[in-house]
């Protein structure tokens, strides 16, 4: 099985309450303990309604999965890289991801 990419979308709300942050905090302590894996990132982009979405790199099963199934993400196509924002992670990982 291969390993996809994962979208959480949250909403304006959630944002305000701190879960956004909450998740970046759990998910770079993730990030850490896993030794920092070039392709493992997460990224966000900002929403119309004030919400956010968040997606996680294919690597983040690896390193991340009980974080990916408590948080309700799922798995999704590849993002556009137009207007994601790097919030944990490497920043060639970019390069990783066009190539």
């Amino acid at each position: 099985m291969s390993m996809q990419w994962h979208h959480l979308h949250l909403s304006a709300v959630e944002v305000s309450a701190g879960r956004s942050t909450a998740i970046q905090d759990a998910f770079t302590a993730l990030f850490r303990s896993a030794g920092g894996p070039r392709t493992m990132a997460l990224f966000r982009k900002p929403v119309q309604d004030g919400g956010t979405d968040l997606y996680f790199t294919p690597e983040c099963e690896q390193h991340a999965w009980s974080m990916l199934q408590e948080s309700g993400a799922t798995p999704c196509a590849p993002p556009a890289l137009s207007g994601l924002e790097l919030l944990v992670g490497h920043n060639e990982i970019t390069y990783y991801l066009t190539t």
